[in-house]
């Protein structure tokens, strides 16, 4: 019976195996070099666009910190510790000390002698420097872009005596009942601190001060200026035991102009405002606000954008920069609080 069944199926031979023609071998080599450009321009585009991103947060970033950093300052302007220059009579000399002097007796302090008729000399709390005006510590500084002084005592905890430097001025201010409204300034450690402490004990001393700051901010045009990297960036020129100490806070920051609110009036509010140019030595003390504004740009070029925008920081002046960098303008007002609280 197998044998029968065997004879009824005839045997078929394999077909032998076909291979690709060289047509589907180029039509299969093009559609993957397709896709494989295709893949390529995505990432290509995807690591652009990345990039990009990675550039407007960093600007972003040193915009932002830039602006805190100034603002910061700016509202601790004329802060020195307990002590209220309102109270003092004769009236203190108000003074534009050098803000590259490295010496601490030409930081613009003078204290009163009644013995010997000295009238108390005290430095503006905030100054403005005009574009045009050159100051030689501002190293680098970038052309049309204006700096501010600022002048206060450290914040923060105290320091003792003993850890006052010789090359730092530094502020004691009353804490003893009988000594109310008093104050000594003077190079730390001296015999001039000598006031009390505030349980009175005579021959103690009060053994708190506070290190006086002069800080100087402006534009320059480098960051690292050794190299010359060409980045416009926000700097800090401060007197630090005895020399000038500069400082990079935040790169980007391409321009600075100021706008200053003067209390006419005496009850602490601005009645107008004026440009740094237009502020005279008299309006000075006055200020009680100032508003700040702060042109930054990306730190590299943005690949096919034109800026064509233009930029109004205060009432003169308008920039259009028509380049390839992306910017932000910020202008914030800035209070004051401790010249403006004095005179509510």
């Amino acid at each position: 019976m197998t044998g029968n069944l065997m004879k009824q199926l005839p045997f078929k031979p394999r077909s032998k195996a076909r291979g690709y023609t060289l047509l589907e071998l180029i039509i299969a080599i093009g559609l993957g070099v397709a896709i494989m450009l295709a893949l390529m321009l995505m990432f290509s585009r995807n690591s652009g666009d990345q990039q990009e991103l990675e550039r407007t947060v960093r600007q972003m970033e040193n915009a932002r910190f830039s602006v805190d950093t100034l603002t910061e300052d700016v509202m601790h302007a004329g802060f020195f510790s307990d002590f209220n220059p309102n109270t003092v009579l004769p009236a203190p000399v108000i003074t534009s000390p050098d803000p590259c002097a490295v010496l601490p007796a030409a930081q613009g302090w003078v204290s009163p002698d009644p013995v010997v008729g000295t009238v108390m000399q005290m430095p503006r709390a905030i100054e403005g420097i005009p574009a045009a005006t050159v100051v030689g510590c501002l190293t680098n500084r970038r052309p049309n872009t204006e700096a501010i002084v600022i002048r206060r005592a450290e914040t923060g905890p105290t320091i003792a005596l003993a850890a006052a430097s010789s090359n730092n001025l530094y502020i004691q201010t009353a804490r003893c009942r009988d000594e109310v409204g008093q104050f000594r300034i003077a190079a730390g450690p001296a015999a001039a601190f000598n006031l009390m402490p505030s349980n009175c004990t005579s021959g103690a001393v009060n053994d708190a001060v506070r290190r006086l700051l002069q800080r100087t901010y402006y534009v320059a045009t480098c960051n690292d200026c050794v190299n010359n990297d060409g980045i416009p960036t926000l700097k800090r020129v401060e007197m630090i035991d005895g020399a000038l100490r500069t400082a990079s806070i935040a790169e980007g920051v391409e321009n600075l102009q100021f706008e200053f609110g003067v209390d006419t009036s005496g009850d602490g509010v601005p009645d107008t405002t004026l440009t740094t140019g237009a502020v005279t030595a008299a309006d000075w003390p006055n200020v009680v606000s100032v508003r700040m504004h702060v042109l930054t740009r990306s730190e590299r070029p943005s690949p096919g954008h034109t800026e064509t925008r233009t930029y109004q920081l205060g009432p003169n002046v308008a920039l259009t920069p028509a380049d390839a960098f992306k910017r932000t303008l910020f202008a914030t007002t800035v209070r004051l609080n401790n010249v403006g609280s004095r005179r509510e």
